[in-house]
C-alpha cells in the first residue's frame, strides 16, 4: 500500500483507536549517532509540514521511517 507521509502521521494522531505511544518516527538528525534518532510519536507534534520536538522543527523531508510497535509500517524510497 502507498501512502503519502503526511497520510500516515493524520491516521497516527487523529484516527479514532489509534495510540500514538504505539509508533516511533525515524528521521535525519544532524550530530546524533549514524545520522538517525528515534523518537515515540506521542513526544512530538504533528504540524501540516513539520514536527516539532521541544524547540527542534523536524521537516517531513528528514523522516525516514515510521514504525508501528517496532514494525516498519513506512519507509520513504531510496532516491
Amino acid at each position: 500500500m502507498k501512502c503519502k507521509i503526511k497520510e500516515i502521521l493524520s491516521m497516527i494522531y487523529w484516527k479514532p483507536g489509534e495510540d500514538p505511544k504505539s509508533f516511533s518516527i525515524v528521521f535525519i538528525s544532524r550530530g546524533a549517532e549514524n545520522c538517525l534518532e528515534i523518537v515515540k510519536a506521542s513526544e512530538v507534534m504533528f504540524s501540516g509540514d513539520r514536527l516539532n520536538l521541544g524547540d527542534r522543527v523536524i521537516p517531513l523531508h528528514r523522516i525516514v521511517e515510521i514504525r508501528r510497535n517496532g514494525q516498519v509500517i513506512w519507509r520513504r524510497r531510496s532516491p
